[in-house]
């Protein structure tokens, strides 16, 4: 049965968003709550644009970074269905360039470089989507950071003609952090599937999930480049309004583990210095999107959507793989990525130790560990720039919260929100 909210304890969402933005933590928010029948609560409140006081409405485009993972997931599971390759399948089966790939060993020559050996096992398109390969991003894995950076692979983001098919080449002739299979580490994982939906459907890939994905679910406001017009309507980006002196000599892991916000410290809007320093990206991909549309097409991070958009994507999956007239996946297929598919091994980034990983999503397995309310089973993500989703399988539910705030370490707006569902059930 789908699940059904006190209208009166929904509203505690709304109260506890408009707290984080009176104490001008975030700018504003949009958050959604749904079951397989679509948002049955919405909250849009405060501001898209502080400096034009534009609102945060329905219409509202937001920058959803690693939530561009799941649709890349779904896509990817959907030539699945087609038959078209087994999970373990190695990846070098359809992109050769990940045949015989290094590993860093461990060891150091005279001069301190790192060291390589062959690795132990192929790449399989299981580890890419379970985020277990050893391809990492620069800001999970520092010793990968170097090689990255010298061979022009970005966490996410080009602003000239560089393609997915370009950055897939790069990253497969760079040392995997470790032997596939063997640990879990967050990377462009997601990246590579999109080239491979690329070979293995004749198509680009945002042309593949324009015609698979978009069009047919209704989600007319999700791209990788807005255009004009959709530009008129995405959220700027917020920092913290504190001096650029503390962002000297910090790391993205340092930051994760002690980042304090003096009280009413307030807002500015983000720059160069605030996201450089912390993740290998150009930061104009973030600041104007809409310069043009690019070539370069980011499964891992890549997309702009609307609080609305992003809900039809959910309500399909917590319906079983369909929406309305159109089937995209078989309820079979989401409870596969539904599933821990990295049996023993730990996530490191994104949810609780105990949590575990499915096909492009976290798992909880243990709601004793959450700082929140929640439910055993829930599979979920988030996105750099303070956005994150859940789906709750048992009850048939999801929840979204959209915010626009980097860095957001201080910031625990979106656990909190999700956990207010929970209070909200009847």
């Amino acid at each position: 049965m789908p699940a059904t909210f006190s209208p009166s304890r929904l509203q505690r969402l709304a109260e506890t968003a408009q707290r984080e933005i009176d104490e001008q933590i975030i700018a504003g928010c949009a958050v959604g709550i749904g079951n397989e029948h679509g948002l049955q609560f919405s909250s849009y409140q405060g501001l898209a644009n502080l400096e034009d006081g534009i609102e945060i409405t329905q219409d509202t485009l937001f920058r959803i970074a690693s939530m561009t993972k799941p649709i890349t997931s779904v896509a990817t599971m959907m030539l699945y269905e087609r038959g078209l390759f087994l999970l373990d399948d190695a990846v070098a089966n359809y992109l050769p360039e990940f045949a015989d790939m290094q590993v860093f060993s461990g060891q150091r020559d005279e001069k301190g470089n790192a060291l390589t050996r062959p690795a132990k096992s192929s790449i399989t398109i299981r580890h890419l989507l379970s985020h277990s390969s050893g391809i990492g991003y620069s800001f999970s894995h520092p010793k990968q950071s170097d090689y990255y950076k010298e061979a022009n692979i970005r966490d996410w983001g080009y602003t000239d003609e560089t393609t997915i098919a370009d950055v897939v080449e790069r990253i497969a002739n760079q040392p995997l952090a470790f032997d596939p299979g063997t640990r879990w580490l967050y990377g462009l994982n997601t990246d590579v599937l999109g080239r491979l939906v690329e070979v293995l459907s004749g198509q680009t890939f945002a042309a593949f999930l324009q015609d698979e994905i978009f069009d047919p679910m209704g989600m007319h406001n999700t791209t990788f480049y807005p255009t004009t017009e959709q530009a008129s309507r995405l959220s700027r980006v917020y920092t913290p309004d504190v001096t650029t002196d503390r962002y000297e000599d910090i790391s993205f892991w340092g930051a994760k583990q002690e980042f304090n916000i003096p009280a009413g410290a307030g807002l500015r809007r983000l720059s160069a210095t605030e996201l450089e320093c912390l993740v290998n990206v150009d930061f104009n991909v973030v600041h104007a999107p809409e310069i043009g549309e690019q070539v370069y097409f980011s499964g891992g991070a890549g997309l702009h959507s609307t609080l609305e958009d992003y809900s039809r994507f959910c309500q399909m999956m917590v319906a079983g793989g369909s929406l309305e007239n159109t089937s995209v996946l078989s309820p079979t297929s989401i409870e596969l990525m539904r599933s821990n598919n990295i049996g023993d091994l730990n996530i490191t980034l994104g949810g609780s130790p105990s949590d575990k990983f499915g096909l492009g999503f976290g798992i909880i397995q243990d709601t004793g560990q959450q700082s929140f309310l929640s439910a055993t089973g829930n599979y979920y993500w988030g996105g750099a720039y303070n956005t994150r989703f859940f789906l709750d399988p048992s009850n048939q539910l999801f929840a979204i919260s959209l915010t626009q705030l980097y860095p957001n370490f201080h910031c625990d707006i979106n656990n909190r929100l999700m956990g207010l569902t929970y209070q909200a059930l009847e």
